[in-house]
């Protein structure tokens, strides 16, 4: 094989090789300051939540409750997200822009390796620290739970392992739309910090209140914002102030389930088919 053979097989090849992932993941892995952030909102910050409880709880029992009484957890839950959404966000909108910001897009293009392939290598690379390090934390608050829970509080039973194993994986879910959609805006403005100041405002302000008002006429249309998907979807464990399939203080109207895993996956695919695209056609 030549080697025009060799590079047009590299442009061809739209799917990331391995260790075309590999190597994002260590890239991703020398920004000290992202990954330390994201340690510290996704790991530390269940330890210190459950460590304050603890100690109040340890200096006065009658006033506090055990420090991983179920009810603690919504609260835990509710920091974890909104909190692990921006991480994810700025980690996704990092992992898209890396190479422009390094000045490295372009030698990447020029060594014939497909667009595409570049794009996409970032997804699971980017994925696989942010999951890895969220999952510490949901385990970390799942063992709270379960250990400092005791006694339990009337009318608050101890959580069931399925319970908390579906509240880790909801959480796990909202940083993988805060990532994909970060990502895929990222991609196509080209910068960071734009995609992550719309997508908070989105998540934090927009969305509450498109959820704590059903608009008539208009609410199929509000239906179609991830994060109101993401609320009702949100297990009763961690549903606290939210949604929530028991019902909570939001009044838009429950989505059937087809619907909300159409809206979140339309979300997920959308904004990185728009990434693929504007990374496929971007200047080099």
């Amino acid at each position: 094989m030549t080697p025009l053979d060799s590079t047009a097989v590299h442009r061809d090849s739209w799917l990331p090789p391995m260790p075309l992932i590999g190597a994002k993941i260590l890239e991703l892995r020398k920004r000290t300051v992202l990954m330390t952030v994201t340690v510290a909102f996704t790991v530390a910050l269940p330890v210190v939540f459950y460590g304050i409880r603890l100690i109040y709880h340890l200096s006065d029992p009658t006033h506090y409750g055990p420090a991983g009484d179920p009810g603690a957890l919504a609260t835990a839950g509710t920091l974890m997200s909104e909190f692990g959404f921006i991480v994810a966000v700025a980690f996704g909108a990092t992992a898209a822009t890396g190479d422009l910001s390094d000045g490295m897009f372009r030698h990447l293009v020029i060594t014939g390796r497909s667009r595409i392939a570049l794009y996409l290598a970032r997804i699971p690379a980017g994925l696989a620290l942010l999951l890895s390090l969220a999952a510490v934390g949901c385990t970390l608050a799942a063992l709270a739970t379960a250990y400092l829970g005791s006694p339990h509080s009337p009318g608050a039973p101890a959580p069931s392992a399925g319970a908390l194993a579906g509240a880790g994986l909801w959480l796990e879910l909202y940083l993988i739309v805060g990532f994909t959609v970060g990502h895929g805006l990222a991609a196509l403005m080209g910068q960071r910090t734009v995609p992550v100041i719309l997508l908070v405002v989105l998540q934090i302000i927009i969305t509450p209140a498109l959820a704590d008002h059903a608009l008539p006429h208009l609410v199929n249309v509000e239906r179609l914002f991830v994060g109101v998907a993401m609320d009702q979807l949100q297990p009763s464990l961690l549903a606290g102030p939210h949604i929530g399939p028991t019902g909570g203080k939001f009044q838009l109207p429950p989505m059937p389930t087809w619907a909300m895993a159409t809206v979140i996956a339309g979300w997920i695919i959308g904004w990185s088919a728009i990434g693929a695209w504007k990374s496929a056609t971007r200047d080099a």
